[in-house]
């Protein structure tokens, strides 16, 4: 994800923080500041940092749930409005769904409960109120944090887990496509009830009922491209985790790049993120001493075939064997590039 810095790595898995993290900690500190000073301020900061430590957590439930499903997370990524696990593949069953989906809050619980245990945290089921009081302790805080978390995400609308955890145990009955719709539809009405009571005070509500709509309607839709190709598509099986190669960068800025950057394929795009082609490492590298610096590194770009992320993986894999590539990138409905897909994962999504 772009504008996003890698902080850690953490049991095989990168952690990135978005640059626009620090707009969230200059508008706590300030709330803060303008009810109790610099002291005050620090505490807004320090309350924030460890907010989203549980948030990190949570996300980190989601991982481990998946990797004991053989579904790796190359990345966890925190945003101001939360965490992103990025889950190399989907699970292929809704108890495995239902394990992941729910083992995210199952931490924000177990954060609450051990908070709560602490001997003389001071804190009591009357303190556990607005969590945002600067004259609450910083346990109870945390508490009432946590607490919201798991409440927050637990709303039966996607793209929370609630949503996800509603399809899965609808799943176990309905065909999957059933389950999407009406997973999705309940998310849609509670998405129309935020933003009807939106409309009386809360604009963030307003917001969350877009964010919720949105989030419903995509994943109804790609449910349904799946229900009419008869099985897993292109989507299933690639990767969202990967650096892109922009086409303006020039061969003197190759070094740089691929000292940050360990992977082996990239992806060329333009300024509207569609795809040019692929380069590798090695070609980067050997082309470090042949070409100018001021050539751009793109036009060491090859042309490879561009799958759809509605092709079913039959067909995919047939482009495939006949391109001869080890890896294919992916591209939306729009046509910019949504994913990097490998015959390995498409075999595994096929066979799961």
């Amino acid at each position: 994800m772009r504008w996003s810095y890698k902080i850690a790595r953490v049991a095989g898995i990168d952690v990135y923080v978005h640059a626009t993290f620090l707009l969230i900690l200059l508008f706590y500190g300030a709330m803060y500041y303008s009810s109790g000073g610099w002291g005050a301020a620090v505490y807004g900061v320090i309350f924030i940092l460890f907010l989203f430590f549980c948030v990190l957590l949570h996300e980190f439930g989601h991982a481990l749930a998946a990797r004991r499903y053989g579904i790796r997370t190359p990345d966890i990524t925190l945003l101001p409005i939360g965490g992103l696990a990025r889950l190399e593949r989907m699970p292929s069953s809704p108890i495995q769904e239902l394990v992941i989906a729910i083992a995210g809050p199952a931490v924000n619980v177990a954060i609450a409960a051990l908070l709560f245990l602490l001997p003389g945290q001071g804190a009591s089921m009357d303190d556990l109120q607005e969590f945002t009081n600067p004259g609450q302790s910083l346990i109870s805080q945390l508490i009432t944090v946590n607490l919201f978390l798991v409440a927050f995400n637990m709303i039966p609308a996607f793209p929370m887990d609630g949503g996800r955890v509603l399809r899965a145990l609808l799943a176990i009955k309905l065909p999957h496509a059933r389950a999407t719709l009406i997973a999705a539809r309940t998310g849609q009405v509670i998405a129309i009830l935020f933003a009807v009571a939106g409309f009386f005070g809360n604009f963030m509500l307003i917001f969350i009922a877009m964010f919720v709509f949105m989030g419903a309607e995509q994943e109804l839709a790609y449910a349904r491209m799946k229900e009419s190709a008869g099985g897993p598509l292109v989507g299933d099986a690639m990767t969202t985790s990967f650096e892109v190669l922009s086409d303006t960068l020039r061969m003197g800025q190759v070094k740089d790049f691929l000292m940050q950057h360990g992977q082996q394929v990239f992806p060329v795009v333009n300024a509207f993120h569609q795809c040019q082609g692929l380069i590798s490492r090695s070609e980067l590298q050997a082309a470090l001493s042949e070409l100018p610096e001021a050539s751009p590194a793109s036009c060491l770009a090859r042309s490879v075939p561009i799958l759809d992320w509605r092709l079913p993986l039959p067909r995919a894999l047939q482009v495939m064997e006949q391109s001869r590539e080890p890896i294919l990138p992916v591209v939306d409905s729009s046509g910019k590039l949504a994913g990097l897909v490998t015959k390995h994962a498409i075999l595994s999504v096929a066979g799961a």
